[in-house]
């Protein structure tokens, strides 16, 4: 893709964004200070953007033409309007010339760094795998399809879609200067607000720590979410302030879209509503209260909630992939959750007692905010006063979801209105404001950070490619020479029929593959599919520990086998469950399940590498229910479970069973080879490839003798081995 392209494409979505936050404001009546004006208006109207994009994907109407149509229809009408009423607005207070020069300078010297890493390809980890690996399937689909294979799908993509409107244009860099646009747009928007509460200093050295913070600036240039949630949060925050001001209803609209489009662009977004709901409650004047929550609440659901039927729709739980006891679903397992949870929250790290240093300097949490957020404890002497109490409450509510996630970015949103804060408890020297700054400016630096971060906290602008950026030196070598996920996503689709699917045991860079893949942790099936793939050379998994029931014949149409026992780190599994009468075998007509009722068949298909399970831990009262057609003469019943559910406890109901069946467990010895019979399970499942990471629990075997397995390998990547199931 050309570099004017690209530069189209994210100045077309920009100018879109601001056509239709212009009319809108317009429309409502509302006119504000200059500059502020436009500002505000261009982020009100990106969430415009969004949602227009929301209902042309939702309609297949996710093309190039389509939205360069509208992008053109909304640029005219705001031309004109802007044509018909040529009137000044009232400018901010000025600014003092030195800090004036100090923003400037230090803006443009790293915007020319931030610029040149989100015009350059983009090869970010998220990017580059759900971000736009979304993206690019839905500009291939022309909009929404069904996708149960990647919890990522059912996340909002507010933002994604205004990376989807620059990527039909400008495709992969194209999505990543739009998001670095957010990134130069925050900055003038703390400086716009503080310039009209008349603190300019401090705004601008808060502007300029929140802009030269690494972990802000490597998220910033690429396709992720953080920055513009903070920068939607944060325009939120001064509308709101204006409204204290002229206690101007008007505002309550884009107040409210703005709250509801931090909850579209991702989850923890949902707290800007709670905000703002807030600070309208805490409002001098209560006349009219109840009317003005109820219009920013208003505003705010018609951003939140069609994501969320979206997904009802779609995966049969609106707050997928979390919720899963509450909206049960055969797309998502509750083990996953709990485990995901638990991971997020700690993210294996030994101990959370140096969290904060991890978090401003070393990064081994995916990123550090800088040295100079050392500081950041200061800003609770901004207590003292109006403006840092109302930082310092937004900074809570913007921070609350933190500890669901500790990942450095998750604090992103909340940074500004802490910078805010701390300015504010600092203004009274300059000169030490001004030291902050270039702290900042020099700790910020790509390689003064490998001075000073952890060897596993990478993630950061390692270079300046301004050559690839203006094209000089080609993106595909930059690609092949830096990337190793490039290369690999040229290898699947040279591999990989376009029909097949692919399993993966690792992400997978879906935005730059045009195959279907099926990554192990993204969904209930991949898991399902891990479990079958594990079962042959892990006997712990096999259904090698037999129950077997005896009782004297009886005639039954029901029977219910109860699980009684508690193991928090174990889930029931049943194998096998076979009914005789004598010899002779007894087949069910149907059979239900409590919890996950969806796989009860894997528990009678005779097969030994698949297995229903519950996928939650042990508790009592979970149940397979059996039911025979025109009753049936039983005298036993063989359950065949893995051992790998030591706390497990069962027992039959129905007819007497509970006291007059016999138990006899027994441990049986492996049948056979299994894998064979787990590829060709697989294959049955419409999985034709397997990529297998190196370090993968069957790669070794695998390698030795794939014929064993029935795959035949094509190929040899960075991730590992590429197999077509024979």
């Amino acid at each position: 893709m050309t570099l004017p392209r690209i530069l189209f494409s994210a100045i077309f979505t920009v100018i879109t964004c601001l056509a239709l936050g212009l009319l809108l404001f317009e429309g409502l009546g509302i006119r504000l200070k200059r500059l502020e004006h436009e500002l505000l208006a261009g982020i009100t109207g990106s969430a415009l953007l969004s949602s227009l994009v929301f209902l042309l994907c939702t309609v297949h109407l996710a093309r190039l033409p389509v939205f360069l149509a509208a992008g053109v229809m909304s640029l005219s009408a705001a031309a004109w309007m802007v044509w018909r009423d040529p009137r000044k607005r009232e400018a901010l207070l000025p600014m003092p010339r030195f800090w004036q020069y100090l923003f400037f300078a230090s803006f443009a010297v790293y915007a020319l760094v931030y610029l040149s890493n989100s015009l350059a390809p983009e090869h970010s980890p998220d990017g580059s795998s759900y971000h736009l690996g979304l993206v690019a399937r839905y500009i291939r689909q022309h909009g929404f399809v069904r996708i149960t294979s990647n919890l990522y799908a059912s996340l909002s993509q507010g933002v994604e879609m205004l990376f989807l409107f620059a990527f039909a244009f400008g495709r992969h860099s194209a999505a990543a200067t739009v998001h670095c646009c957010f990134l130069f747009t925050l900055p003038l928007l703390m400086v716009s607000y503080t310039r009209r509460i008349g603190h300019p200093r401090a705004g601008v050295t808060a502007a300029l720590l929140v802009y030269l913070s690494p972990v802000v600036g490597i998220d910033g240039v690429s396709a992720y979410n953080d920055v513009a949630l903070a920068t939607v949060a944060f325009a939120m925050f001064y509308l709101l302030q204006i409204w204290r001001e002229r206690d101007d209803d008007r505002l309550m609209i884009p107040i409210g879209l703005l709250a509801g489009f931090c909850f579209a662009i991702k989850y923890p977004g949902f707290v800007a509503t709670l905000y703002m709901l807030t600070v309208i409650l805490m409002a001098r004047r209560k006349r009219g209260l109840f009317l003005r929550a109820t219009i920013a609440s208003g505003a705010a659901a018609t951003m939140a909630l069609p994501w969320l039927l979206k997904n009802w729709y779609f995966v049969d739980n609106p707050f997928s992939p979390f919720l899963n006891r509450i909206f049960l679903n055969p797309w998502v397992h509750i083990t996953f959750e709990d485990s995901w949870r638990a991971i997020l929250t700690h993210w294996l790290l030994p101990s959370l007692q140096p969290l904060f240093w991890i978090v401003t300097v070393t990064g081994q949490t995916g990123g550090q905010l800088g040295p100079v957020f050392l500081l950041a404890p200061l800003a609770l002497l901004s207590l003292r006063n109006p403006l840092g109490r109302r930082c310092l409450l937004a900074a809570l509510f913007f921070l609350a979801t933190y500890p669901q996630n500790i990942g450095t970015r998750f604090l992103i949103p909340g940074l500004p209105f802490v910078a805010l804060a701390l300015c504010y408890a600092l203004e009274f020297s300059a000169p030490l404001l001004t030291a902050c700054v270039v702290a900042a400016l020099l700790l910020g630096w790509p390689r003064v950070i490998d001075k000073y971060r952890a060897p596993t906290g990478s993630w950061q602008i390692e270079h300046i490619p301004w050559q690839v950026a203006l094209q000089i030196d080609s993106p595909i070598a930059f690609l092949e020479q830096r990337w190793s996920g490039y290369n690999l996503a040229r290898k699947i689709n040279d591999t990989v029929p376009e029909a097949k699917v692919l399993w993966s045991t690792t992400g997978l860079p879906e935005a730059w593959m045009t195959r279907e893949v099926l990554v192990n942790y993204y969904s209930a099936q991949g898991e399902k599919i891990e479990d079958i793939l594990q079962t042959p050379i892990n006997r712990d998994l096999q259904p090698l520990w037999r129950h077997r029931y005896t009782f004297p014949p009886r005639t039954l149409s029901h029977i219910r086998i109860l699980q009684i026992g508690t193991g928090p780190h174990e889930a029931w599994s049943i194998g096998e469950v076979r009914f005789f009468h004598g010899e002779q075998e007894v087949n069910p007509v149907h059979a239900e399940a409590k919890p996950f009722p969806w796989d009860i068949r894997y528990a009678f298909d005779h097969n030994p590498v698949t297995r229903w399970h519950t996928w939650e831990p042990l508790r009592p009262n979970q149940y397979v229910d059996v039911f025979f057609e025109n009753s049936a003469l039983l005298d036993r019943i063989e359950i065949y479970c893995a051992h790998d559910q030591w706390n497990m406890k069962m027992r039959l109901e129905g007819s007497a069973l509970e006291t007059d069946a016999r138990l006899e467990t027994s441990h049986l010895q492996p049948a056979g080879d299994l894998r064979p019979t787990a590829t060709r399970t697989i294959k049955a499942l419409g999985i034709d490839y397997l990529l297998i990471g190196k370090d993968y629990v069957t790669s070794a075997d695998m390698h030795a003798d794939p014929a064993r397995w029935g795959l035949r390998e094509q190929a040899d990547t960075s991730a590992g081995k590429i197999y077509q199931i024979q």
